[in-house]
C-alpha cells in the first residue's frame, strides 16, 4: 500500500487545505503555525516518518518525510521571509537540521526574521527547536520541531509540547502506537539551572536522558507592517 501511495503522489508539493485552499493560514502569525501544524495532524490520511523524504500533500493528507522538511513546508507557507533568509544562508532550498542548528546560532541581534531564544522557560508556541548529537556515528545527528505550548516546569525539568515528524512518539502523542511520522507530544527537557539554556532532553517520559547535544531555538517574526 505504502508503495502505492508513493508511486501516484510522491513529488508534488499540493497547498490545498480542508477547504480547498492553504491561503487561510498564511498571514505570518505564530498562531496559524501551529493551526496549521494541527491542520496537517487532523487531516493526515497517510503519514510516515522517511529520512530524506520530502512528500507534503495537504489536499489529500499524505506526509512522507523527515523532520526538517516537514518543518520547510510549515515555514514556506506560515513565515515565507523568515524560511527565505535561512534558505539563503544555508545555500539550500531544503534546510537540514544542521543547517537549522548553524543558522540558530548565527542569528544577529538586529535580524528582523528571526530572535533567538536563549532560555527554555522562554519558548512559546510557533517557536522551532533544533538539537544535534555531538556523537558522529550515529544516523540521525539531528531533530527539529515546532513548540506548541508553552514549557510547563516540574523539579527543574520542562515539559514541552512539539510538533514533528518522528520514527517515534513522543509521551501523550497524537501518533498511534507503531505509527511514524508527524504528530504532536512531550518531550522533556533540563535546563541550566544558571543560565536556563536547554541541557539534556529525554525523548518521552521514562526515557534515557540524552546529554551528548546541543540545542538552538529560535521564534520566526512577522514581516514589518507597511502603513
Amino acid at each position: 500500500m505504502k508503495k502505492k501511495i508513493l508511486k501516484l503522489f510522491c513529488g508534488s508539493l499540493v497547498f490545498f487545505g480542508l477547504n480547498g485552499n492553504l491561503n487561510a493560514y498564511t498571514n505570518y502569525s505564530a498562531s496559524n503555525l501551529t493551526n496549521l501544524v494541527k491542520a496537517t495532524v487532523n487531516n493526515a490520511q497517510y503519514s510516515a516518518y522517511k529520512l530524506g523524504g520530502s512528500h507534503f500533500d495537504f489536499s489529500r493528507g499524505i506526509y512522507v518525510l523527515d523532520c526538517s522538511r516537514y518543518i520547510d513546508y510549515l515555514l514556506k507557507a506560515i513565515h515565507p521571509k523568515s524560511f527565505a533568509s535561512l534558505v539563503n544562508f544555508s545555500g539550500s532550498s531544503a534546510p537540514s537540521t544542521r543547517d537549522y542548528f548553524y543558522f540558530f546560532k548565527n542569528i544577529p541581534e538586529n535580524s528582523t526574521r528571526w530572535n533567538k531564544v536563549k532560555a527554555v522557560k522562554q519558548l512559546q508556541p510557533g517557536d522551532i527547536l533544533v538539537f544535534r548529537s555531538t556523537n558522529k556515528r550515529i544516523a540521525v545527528p539531528g531533530h527539529v520541531m515546532v513548540v506548541m505550548n508553552t514549557p510547563v516546569k516540574k523539579t527543574g525539568t520542562f515539559a514541552v509540547r512539539v510538533a514533528d515528524s518522528a520514527p517515534y512518539r513522543h509521551s501523550n502523542d497524537t501518533r498511534l502506537p507503531h505509527i511514524t511520522g508527524i504528530g504532536i507530544g512531550t518531550l522533556l527537557i533540563k535546563a541550566n539551572p544558571k543560565t536556563g539554556q536547554p541541557q539534556a532532553y529525554a525523548w518521552s517520559l521514562g526515557s534515557r536522558w540524552k546529554k551528548n547535544v546541543n540545542f538552538a531555538m529560535a521564534r520566526p517574526l512577522a514581516p514589518p507592517k507597511t502603513l
